[in-house]
């Protein structure tokens, strides 16, 4: 198998798994709603995937299957979605937030 096969079963894999879960929403004592501590996290969490994931000059050239550069720029996108995702989670549990199921 590929890497790029094995992203791409990777990345269908997470999709998969992100749409059968239940609903869930931060929750803090005290606080009615998350909304502005989440977006707070979401922005500082999508600077640094972007700083973490940058583009860079594109695919390398030697060692590296034919890639083009639309695949390698959706890919690091994959990639900085899910670092994203973790980033947004690690920030609102550090001030306080739990996942809870939305009622």
């Amino acid at each position: 198998m590929t890497r790029r096969n094995r992203v791409l079963v990777v990345t269908l894999s997470i999709a998969v798994a992100a749409c059968g879960g239940a609903p869930v929403r931060w929750e803090k004592p005290g606080v009615a709603n998350a909304g502005a501590d989440e977006a707070e996290c979401r922005a500082a969490a999508h600077e640094e995937a972007a700083r973490r994931l940058p583009y860079g000059n594109g695919p390398p050239i030697l060692f590296y299957p034919k890639v083009s550069m639309l695949q390698w720029t959706q890919a690091i996108d994959n990639q900085r979605s899910y670092v994203e995702a973790r980033l947004t989670q690690a920030c609102m549990r550090e001030k306080g937030f739990a996942l809870v199921p939305a009622r």
